[in-house]
């Protein structure tokens, strides 16, 4: 009974498929290496999640740990057109009646009327100069035949802190005003232009009045002493707001005014009358204790998660739940806990049995409302042993250059590296072996096709005597 023989288009054996399937078998060690350098990077991974949450806990900490989160506080205008304001942890609850007169302006000048925008005015190269009100000086070079446009675009360029434009006035023949406007407010920044330039002189010889002297202005002489403006082409002063605190007056060069009230940025968008209410901002006092809350929860969940999954009896989750259950269960040193705050619970904070923390907002505000200096202690107090202190000095400790967390990742990096050198030297091992396995049976296969040959000539000539 004959044997049927494996074929194919260059012989008897299936050379490529025998070496594929040797190869399959030959590639298992390979395989299971690159199982384990994903398992290594995905416990990498997995850490650098611990790391984010770790530090965006961190992060929380800083407003508790100083303890003025509980000085936080709202201001709030009864007329909102007048100004707005805000309220830093320095300022005092209370109540202030505040007149804006007006606000602090930048100096505009409109200079006179031009018959167009983009034709030459026929000027020499010159120097437009600036003279500020509070000493300094720039100056902006204009080229020779400049039009409106061309000055406008050359003083924004400059950015000496004036804006140019050029605007349509009116339907005379002369329509065409360079208008310049300070970036800044305030009585300082006034500023006076001047030109200076070679000098022209037409056919006869005669000086020619310069094409540009009418940019020359003088800020000093456009208004009086009475404060009245003398010259058209000022438009607006430069001035400094002024406002009256609870029957006070004070100016500020800026309508951010932060020297009317202690701790409070008063910002002034017109004049006008209102009364401004500072008050303790319970609402924002809670949202930074609940920043903490839901960070720490995070870490805590995706701490559960990775125990349960990928990092399964991991050595370091375990060493970090202890850490921060211990932090948590001790109260803060010099207080009783009885008669004293010395427990987060005892300001709304509670632990919960799956170990995240829970935040009761009307517990933390009745709390602060009792004995706020008491409340900011428990996170942060002169021994250093406040809860956010405690926290903040274990986050630094698991990320420090030695801390559990950046060891662990060091560690995996290793494996990493070391692992891409064992799977480096396995696929140059198995590509020899694969072309040692190809040279084999392609050799194999020739000699089968040299026998299948002859044995057909055999049979040729047996069938033919």
């Amino acid at each position: 009974m004959s044997t049927p023989s494996i074929t194919s288009s260059t012989g008897p054996l299936d050379v490529q498929g025998l070496v594929s399937q040797l190869m399959t078998v030959a590639d298992q060690p390979l395989n299971q290496m690159n199982s384990q350098l994903q398992s290594y990077q995905t416990k990498i991974s997995n850490y650098g999640t611990l790391n984010s949450d770790l530090t965006s806990l961190q992060s929380s900490l800083t407003p508790l740990a100083s303890g003025q989160f509980v000085n936080t506080f709202k201001a709030t205008s009864s007329n909102a057109n007048v100004l707005s304001a805000t309220a830093s942890t320095q300022a005092s609850a209370g109540n202030y009646s505040v007149s804006v007169t007006n606000l602090a302006t930048p100096q505009n000048v409109a200079f006179d009327g031009q018959s167009s925008e983009t034709n030459s005015l026929g000027n020499s190269a010159e120097t437009l100069n600036f003279t500020f009100g509070n000493g300094t000086t720039s100056t902006v070079n204009i080229a020779a035949n400049s039009s409106l446009d061309n000055i406008s675009a050359a003083i924004n360029a400059a950015g000496i802190g004036v804006s140019a434009s050029v605007v349509t006035a009116d339907n005379s023949s002369t329509p065409y005003r360079l208008v310049l406007t300070g970036s800044s407010v305030g009585s300082g920044q006034a500023f006076s232009t001047s030109i200076s330039g070679s000098a022209t002189t037409d056919a006869t010889g005669q000086v020619v009045q310069d094409p540009l002297s009418f940019l020359n202005f003088d800020a000093s002489s456009a208004v009086n002493s009475s404060g009245t403006i003398t010259d058209s082409r000022l438009t607006e002063q430069a001035q400094n707001a002024n406002l009256t605190v609870n029957g006070l007056s004070m100016t500020s060069t800026s309508n951010a005014v932060t020297n009317a009230i202690n701790g409070v940025t008063l910002n002034l968008t017109e004049a006008g009358s209102t009364t401004l209410t500072v008050a303790s901002d319970a609402t924002g006092i809670q949202s930074q204790v609940q920043s903490f809350v839901s960070a720490y929860n995070q870490m805590v969940n995706d701490t559960n998660n990775l125990y349960q999954g990928s990092l399964q009896g991991d050595f370091t989750l375990v060493t970090m739940q202890n850490m921060f259950s211990s932090l948590l269960n001790t109260p803060i040193s010099g207080a009783s806990g009885s008669d004293q705050v010395a427990y987060l619970a005892q300001v709304g904070v509670s632990l919960q049995k799956d170990g995240t923390l829970s935040l009761d907002d009307s517990a933390l505000n009745t709390a602060i409302a009792n004995n706020p200096s008491a409340v900011a202690k428990v996170f942060g107090n002169s021994n250093n042993d406040g809860f956010a202190q405690r926290f903040n000095t274990t986050i630094n400790s698991l990320l420090g250059p030695q801390g559990l967390i950046t060891s662990s990742t060091t560690t995996l990096n290793t494996d990493v590296k070391d692992e891409n050198n064992r799977i480096s030297q396995e696929q140059e091992r198995l590509s020899t072996l694969q072309n040692s396995y190809l040279t084999q049976y392609s050799s194999l296969n020739s000699a089968l096709a040299q026998m299948e040959q002859t044995s057909s000539s055999l049979s040729s000539m047996i069938a033919a005597a």
